[in-house]
């Protein structure tokens, strides 16, 4: 999967990537991020920590049980919505205790 952007906080040059990058932080924290080729800017796309990618987990099982249809897809998808913001709520959390 190509995402195409440009560098708004460093360069301006427009540029293509293919995948995030992963680097472990401290207490379990992972950050997910991408880098502009061109100038090296490092844009931080979210942090995880071990409840976040439990979260993310729970997710990815609801979502392939949407792919069966015996499976009550209004309720699955009423399940997948309250953990994603669930997701939301602990990414933004732990952004600002890492980010100050």
């Amino acid at each position: 999967m190509s995402i195409s952007t440009h560098c708004n906080a460093g360069c301006n040059q427009a540029f293509t990537f293919n995948d995030y990058s992963f680097k472990q932080l401290h207490d379990g924290i992972e950050k997910i991020y991408f880098t502009c080729p061109h100038c090296g800017h490092e844009y931080i796309a979210f942090y995880t920590n071990e409840e976040i990618r439990k979260l993310q987990e729970r997710v990815r099982k609801v979502q392939r049980r949407l792919l069966s249809p015996h499976y009550d897809h209004a309720a699955a998808a009423k399940q997948e919505a309250k953990i994603k913001k669930q997701i939301k709520e602990k990414m933004d959390e732990l952004r600002q205790r890492v980010e100050g």
